[in-house]
């Protein structure tokens, strides 16, 4: 009796999990709790970035994650860090238009060498929203390549990233 109460719980949560997942997804998440990605301390850079709400380097964005200088041949990345538990992420990236060629950007749980989570490419001048699944992660690393056939980036921006879960009540 004891195992099948477990048994029914565990689908319970798992019925629960999913129905979240798809109302996220689905768009009709009207109510959310977010943690913004606004300082240092939700913020590691790995190479070539920081945290900043500096709206005259920001393209428009409220807060986000660039480039404090021009860059060429170099990675730009880092970890962004949950202080809690949320079900998912979003962000909006941008890419200036003096780059020569399109970006990806991979997000990965934990750090640089973790299972990818979402990978999104991002034409020279565009703008894409960026929105999954953490999978329960409480840190995702966050990355792209400047490679040779892209010459320099002005700027890159990861704008108002957050993770956030929605609230069904």
């Amino acid at each position: 009796m004891k195992k099948l109460l477990q048994i029914a719980l565990m689908l319970s949560c798992c019925l629960l999990m999913i129905t979240a997942v798809a109302v996220a997804e689905g768009g009709d998440c009207t109510k959310t709790r977010s943690l913004p990605i606004k300082s240092g301390k939700l913020y590691k850079d790995y190479y070539g970035s920081a945290v900043t709400s500096d709206k005259s380097i920001l393209h428009g964005f409220r807060w986000g994650i660039t480039n404090p200088k021009p860059q060429s041949m170099a990675y730009f990345g880092g970890t962004m860090k949950a202080t809690g538990s949320f079900a998912s992420f979003r962000a909006k990236i941008y890419i200036d238009d003096g780059i020569k060629a399109p970006m990806e950007f991979s997000f990965k749980n934990k750090d640089r060498n973790g299972e990818i989570l979402k990978s999104v490419t991002v034409e020279p001048g565009e703008t894409v929203d960026v929105t999954f699944d953490t999978g329960g992660s409480k840190q995702i690393f966050v990355q792209s390549e400047l490679r040779i056939n892209h010459d320099t980036a002005k700027r890159i921006v990861i704008g108002e990233p957050e993770f956030y879960s929605c609230i069904t009540k």
